[in-house]
């Protein structure tokens, strides 16, 4: 995998561990502890920093000794002063290298386990093809200060186009989907997945459990699903 994606206006940098009082750490901490940027986390917003260890533990990379596990996270940075005022100008990574950053989100991927949402087939890939296709689901988020920009959507399209060309980093797996859950009141995640590759399948209506979302409790509500394959 990539370790540093440049794209016209940011750069990511790959998150192979974040441990307490390193910058990765400082960046992810503030981004867990942001209200406006949690509003949508069925996790909640971090409200020490054990919240947010306790958070990482299920999207860094595993160490030795755990269990495999299929997790990418990307550090998103936006380049201060960049030449580029759009998003559809041309990526100068030896110019931009040089350009200061700052930290406005992150990216990741993370294959299903045993606490993920269960979705129907037609919401999803064929039973017939699960055993051997690798699910990893989509989780982005940033803080207010990149949004509306279209740094959301740079970023994904950026962070797809490198997970394609790493083949080896799925092995054994060559066929890998990618989905994504949006909540049906989040419009904003809904029009980021429009600008994207991802394909919209279907709604879901979830009961049963009680969750702190977007500034209340809930019961009971929609979730919008899209997916991709990523590899087939």
């Amino acid at each position: 995998m990539d370790p540093i994606i440049f794209t016209p206006r940011l750069k990511l940098t790959l998150v192979a561990k974040a441990e307490r009082g390193s910058a990765e750490f400082d960046w992810l901490h503030e981004l867990r502890s942001d209200e406006q940027t949690t509003w949508w986390s069925i996790t909640g917003r971090s409200k020490s920093i054990e919240d947010t260890e306790k958070f990482l533990e299920h999207c860094l990379p595993t160490g030795e000794g755990e269990e495999k596990a299929y997790r990418i996270v990307y550090a998103v940075h936006k380049i201060i002063d960049s030449a580029t005022e759009s998003a559809g100008g041309e990526s100068r990574p030896a110019e931009q290298k040089e350009r200061p950053t700052e930290f406005i989100g992150h990216i990741g991927l993370a294959s299903l386990d045993a606490g993920s949402l269960v979705l129907p087939e037609h919401l999803t890939i064929p039973a017939a093809a699960a055993s051997t296709t690798l699910t990893v689901e989509l989780a982005y988020s940033f803080l207010p200060r990149g949004w509306g920009k279209g740094y959301a959507t740079e970023s994904l399209n950026a962070v797809f186009t490198t997970c394609k060309r790493a083949r080896s980093f799925w092995a054994p797996f060559t066929n890998v989907w990618v989905r994504a859950i949006v909540n049906d009141e989040n419009l904003a995640s809904q029009r980021v997945m429009a600008k994207t590759p991802m394909k919209f399948k279907g709604v879901f209506e979830w009961s049963g459990m009680t969750l702190f979302l977007a500034g209340r409790w809930q019961k009971e509500g929609k979730i919008f699903i899209y997916g991709m394959h990523l590899l087939d």
